[in-house]
Order: structure tokens, then C-alpha cells, then sequence
């Protein structure tokens, strides 16, 4: 039985020097998320500064629980693993807990991003898969609302969802740290010039 569920999408960009790819995420990738699952580094900008590595079992709960309302991808620069990220369909837990003004009957999805490969960090490769997903979730999936949450120490995130028209909406905590709660609608995706990077 397989742990990640899968989808056929597949995005391609490019972000300066690097030819970028999103490819669906499938369970050959696990060990990469174990690797970069396990590593202080990178958790911190992920989950908290508080945040300890993930054994094999808790990587597997998290994909078990995400992909099946998520399009999960695993991001390669040039050809070369780097990092995962995903589209994921806003449920009713998540939308009381951060965007409860919205309709419910407005299709609400949150991008989530992680570059497990620090060399290929402050590269523009975070705001070059911010926007491939923003294009992708509002010409391709046509949804209507899309949040992005970082935490407030995640200076680099948050410019790459500023650089793709997000708004910050508010600043807050939920136990995890203060984070950045930002949103871009449909409208204002198809109304405002992107920023130049």
C-alpha cells in the first residue's frame, strides 16, 4: 500500500541558472524526505525553532495525511532533487483556524514549501515554485483563494510570496511561534503586476 498518493501533474520553470521541475511525489522519494525530515537545518524554517527531526513513521503520517488533499511534488533544480512542496485543499479545521471569513463555498488552497538541499537556498528557487503553483492553481485548477504561512523569523518566504502578489494579511500564533499569515485571491492575481524579484 502505497504511503504518498499520487497525481500525473508536472510544472516546469525556471528560476535564474536553474531549470525547475515539479514532479508528482511518489513513495521512491521517501528516503529524501527522511533525509530532509531528519535535518535541524532545515526543520527550523519549516516547523519552528523548536522543531526536532522526524523518524520514518512520523514522515509517513504526514504524507498519509496530506496527499490525499494535496498535489504533492518533489522539486528539482536542473534535474537534481531539492526540496518538496504542495497545493493543498484547505479543510474545514484548516479553514477555521486560518481564513474563517472566507465563503465556503470559495475552492481555498495553501501553498507549503520546503528546499531540503541548503545549497540551493537564496538561488530564487522558492519564488520561482511559489509562482509555477500560483499560475498553475488559478489557470489550471481555477481555484478562488490562496494562503501561504511562514513564520515571522522566515525573512527569504516571505518575500517569495510578496514577490508572487500574497498580501500579508495578519501576524499570529497558534502555538507553534509567531508566523505570517498571507493571501492572494483570483482577482487580484489577474489585477496587479508581479514584483520584480
Amino acid at each position: 500500500m502505497s504511503i504518498i498518493q499520487s497525481h500525473d501533474v508536472t510544472l516546469c520553470g525556471s528560476a535564474g541558472e536553474y531549470d525547475i521541475a515539479l514532479r508528482p511525489l511518489r513513495d521512491e522519494h521517501l528516503p529524501l524526505l527522511y533525509k530532509w525530515n531528519a535535518d535541524p537545518d532545515v526543520l527550523y524554517w519549516v516547523d519552528g525553532k523548536n522543531a526536532e527531526g522526524s523518524s520514518p513513521e512520523d514522515v509517513h503520517n504526514i504524507w498519509n495525511m496530506v496527499s490525499p488533499q494535496a498535489l504533492c511534488f518533489l522539486i528539482e533544480a536542473d534535474g537534481t532533487p531539492i526540496g518538496e512542496c504542495w497545493l493543498q485543499e484547505m479543510h474545514e479545521k484548516q479553514r477555521q483556524l486560518f481564513c474563517p471569513q472566507e465563503s465556503k463555498t470559495l475552492d481555498v488552497r495553501r501553498i507549503d514549501m520546503s528546499i531540503g538541499e541548503k545549497a540551493y537556498w537564496n538561488k530564487g528557487i522558492g519564488t520561482a515554485l511559489i509562482r509555477m503553483l500560483v499560475d498553475f492553481a488559478f489557470n489550471g485548477e481555477h481555484c478562488d483563494v490562496l494562503y501561504g504561512i511562514v513564520f515571522d523569523y522566515n525573512k527569504r518566504s516571505q518575500r517569495a510570496f510578496e514577490k508572487n502578489r500574497f498580501g500579508l494579511v495578519e501576524l499570529f500564533d497558534i502555538g507553534d511561534g509567531p508566523s505570517a499569515k498571507y493571501r492572494l485571491a483570483r482577482q487580484d492575481f489577474y489585477r496587479r503586476p508581479a514584483r520584480k524579484s
